[in-house]
C-alpha cells in the first residue's frame, strides 16, 4: 500500500508516505492529482474556518472525485455541527450550528452525502497532540508554547481528542466497510480551561499562564460527543486524556 499526503500551505508530518503540494480550492488541481494517483481511499481533512471553497465547494468536488474512481471517501467534521443545548450528542440527532464554521461543515456534510453514496463521515472535537510541525489544540498550545498568558472558557464543554487516535479509528472504519457518521471523540468531558491545564500536564506547559474566563453568549455551551458507535464496532475507544495526565512522566520535556 502505497500512501500519499497533500500539505497545501503546511508540511505534512513526517512519515512513511510521499508529500503531494495541493491546493484544494483549484478544481483542476484537484482533478490532476486525482487523475495522477488514482486513489483508493480519499481521506478528506482540509477545511479553513473562513473559506467556504476549502471547507465545502473542494470537499463536494473532491467527493464526486472519489466516486467516479469507485475510491472510499472519508469527510472530516466537528462537533459544532450541533447547537450545545444538551451534550453527549449521538450521531442520530440532528444538525444544529450556531458558529459559521459548523454551518460550514454541516453543509460540507449534506454536500458529500449527494455526491458519494458510500461516504464515511468522522465527527470529532478538538484535536491534540502533534500535527506536522504544530502542537494541537493551536490555540492553547501556540499560546502557551511562548510563554504568553491565555484565557480559557469554564463554561463551555468539548470531547478533546487525540490526534492519532483519530487517525487509528479512521483507517480501521475503513477496514470494516463502515459508511454513514460515527462520533470519534475522547471520553473527557472537558472545559476549556480544564482541557488548559492538562495540556499543562502533558506538554510541560507553565500552568501560571492561565487564565479563567466565560465563554461569549453566541459560542455553543456543550458540544461533548457520544462515541459509543464507533467503539462497539472498533472494541476500543480513544484515550482518556485525563488518564494520560495523570500517567505523564513528571520529567516530561518541555515545548518550547
Amino acid at each position: 500500500m502505497e500512501l500519499v499526503g497533500t500539505g497545501g500551505r503546511r508540511p505534512v508530518r513526517p512519515g512513511s508516505w510521499r508529500d503531494a503540494q495541493l491546493d484544494v480550492t483549484s478544481p483542476s488541481a484537484l482533478r490532476d492529482l486525482f487523475d495522477r494517483e488514482r486513489p483508493r481511499v480519499v481521506f478528506y481533512c482540509a477545511y479553513d474556518p473562513f473559506n467556504r471553497l476549502a471547507t465545502v465547494d473542494a470537499a463536494g468536488r473532491a467527493a464526486t472525485l472519489a466516486a467516479l474512481l469507485r475510491a472510499r471517501f472519508v469527510f472530516f467534521s466537528t462537533d459544532l455541527v450541533f447547537d450545545g443545548a444538551r451534550g453527549r450528542y449521538a450521531e442520530s440527532t440532528d444538525v444544529a450550528p450556531v458558529l459559521p464554521y459548523g454551518a460550514l461543515k454541516a453543509e460540507a456534510e449534506a454536500l458529500v452525502r449527494s455526491e458519494h453514496p458510500g461516504v464515511l463521515i468522522i465527527r470529532t472535537s478538538l484535536l491534540v497532540g502533534e500535527s506536522g510541525i504544530y502542537l494541537r489544540p493551536a490555540f492553547e498550545c501556540d499560546a502557551l508554547r511562548r510563554g504568553l498568558p491565555i484565557t480559557l472558557y469554564t463554561d463551555e464543554w468539548r470531547s478533546p481528542t487525540y490526534v492519532d487516535d483519530v487517525a487509528k479509528a479512521a483507517w480501521g472504519l475503513v477496514q470494516s466497510q463502515a459508511s454513514g457518521t460515527f462520533h470519534v471523540a475522547g471520553p473527557d468531558r472537558l472545559s476549556r480551561f480544564e482541557l488548559g491545564r492538562l495540556l499543562c500536564t502533558l506538554f510541560r506547559f507553565d500552568p501560571a499562564l492561565l487564565r479563567e474566563g466565560t465563554r461569549p453568549a453566541e459560542r455553543p455551551r456543550d458540544t461533548s460527543l457520544d462515541s459509543g458507535r464507533a467503539a462497539s464496532l472498533l472494541g476500543w475507544a480513544p484515550r482518556s486524556l485525563v488518564k494520560l495526565a495523570e500517567s505523564a512522566p513528571a520529567a516530561a520535556p518541555a515545548y518550547v
